[in-house]
C-alpha cells in the first residue's frame, strides 16, 4: 500500500494517511477552517469522516 491514502494499522485508529499528497492539502485546509494547529482525536476522526464521504460521492458519480 505504498501510495495508498489509507494509513497503516495504528494504535490511534486512524484510517486515512494525512501524509498522502492528495490528502495533505485537504488536511491543511480542514485545520485552517477549524482554526487548529494540531487536531484533537475527535477533530481527526471528523476529518476522516469527511474524507470517507468524499470517497463515497466519487464512487457514486463514477
Amino acid at each position: 500500500m505504498k501510495n495508498s491514502i489509507y494509513a497503516p494499522e495504528n494504535k490511534y485508529g486512524y484510517k486515512i494517511s494525512i501524509n498522502h499528497p492528495k490528502i495533505r492539502p485537504l488536511y491543511e485546509a480542514y485545520k485552517k477552517k477549524i482554526g487548529a494547529i494540531i487536531l484533537s482525536d475527535d477533530e481527526r476522526f471528523e476529518f476522516e469522516r469527511i474524507i470517507f464521504k468524499m470517497i463515497e460521492r466519487r464512487k457514486k458519480g463514477a
